[in-house]
């Protein structure tokens, strides 16, 4: 990720953009269908369909997203509280994927697998194959 500064810190949710010009697209056609007898009932579904769509795919990537920064600070405060001091600072050369897959590590075998994974660069499909004794994660959507 490129750095953030003022001048590009500003977010621009261009998957809602397009959610809004394909409902508004929709709302004129079908719209223009029912009160004017434009022929313009199927594109005005289909870009219903396809409204719906991309709405469905923002909340989940918002989800999802929202889910690993809650996950990111439960680690910080998890490694705070059970490992010894210092150790909890190797969680920054993660990833957050990486440290995503290290909260089901149990708190006795947390600090050796976080060590092994900084030093190792290890991905999160192995981080997680390592785990020996794990952490269920029942509320994860």
């Amino acid at each position: 990720m490129t750095e953030q500064t003022y001048a590009s810190h500003a977010h621009r949710p261009t998957p809602t953009l397009i959610a809004a010009l394909l409902t508004l697209t929709a709302l004129l056609c079908l719209v223009g269908s029912a009160l004017f007898g434009w022929r313009t009932l199927y594109p005005g579904l289909a870009a219903l369909c396809f409204a719906v769509f991309v709405l469905v795919a923002i909340s989940r990537l918002y989800i999802v997203r929202l889910q690993d920064r809650i996950i990111l600070l439960e680690m910080k405060m998890r490694c705070a509280e059970v490992l010894p001091a210092g150790q909890d600072a190797r969680l920054n050369e993660l990833t957050p994927k990486q440290v995503v897959a290290l909260r089901f590590a149990s708190d006795a075998e947390l600090g050796d697998l976080l060590d092994h994974a900084a030093r190792e660069k290890l991905p999160p499909a192995d981080i997680k194959r390592a785990i020996k004794h794990w952490r269920s994660d029942y509320f994860r959507t």
